[in-house]
């Protein structure tokens, strides 16, 4: 099981999350390109260690590792401790909850489940908009559908 901070807080929840791209925003890129981009982004608002999730997703199923899962992330307010962040890019613009595939890919569910499977001691998969007023990530998140 990994832990965060000096109190060493279990992680134990992922928390996925949508990029609120235009449309075609990250076309034809791959997914370190992606992160560089969006890690500019995040030094310019100020993140202390830039790209604040712990990975990136493509919907080709492609993807980028961000911070250490050791390392708090900053990818949901307040939540941040004891849970890791996971980005997709989402092939469309987001516009209201929908269905998962409305915004992502088959092969994109597939990767995540995988890489969530293999994190020791997880037990709760969120949305960000389980946890904020926000559309992110564009669908309800159930535990039982990644884990």
């Amino acid at each position: 099981m990994f832990t965060h901070g000096s109190a060493k807080t279990p992680v134990r929840e992922a928390v996925l999350h949508c990029a609120a791209i235009k449309t075609g925003q990250f076309k034809g890129m791959r997914a370190f390109q992606v992160f560089a981009t969006i890690n500019q982004w995040h030094i310019k608002r100020g993140f202390k260690h830039g790209f604040g999730y712990h990975g990136l997703f493509m919907p080709d199923g492609d993807f980028a590792w961000g911070r250490p899962y050791s390392m708090v992330g900053a990818h949901t307010l307040g939540r941040n401790t004891g849970t890791l962040g996971f980005l997709m890019i989402e092939s469309r613009e987001i516009t209201h909850i929908g269905e998962f595939s409305d915004w992502f890919t088959e092969d994109q569910r597939e990767a995540v489940k995988y890489c969530l499977s293999k994190i020791p001691g997880l037990q709760k998969v969120s949305g960000h908009n389980d946890h904020a007023a926000r559309l992110c990530p564009g669908f309800k998140v159930k535990s039982s559908d990644w884990l």
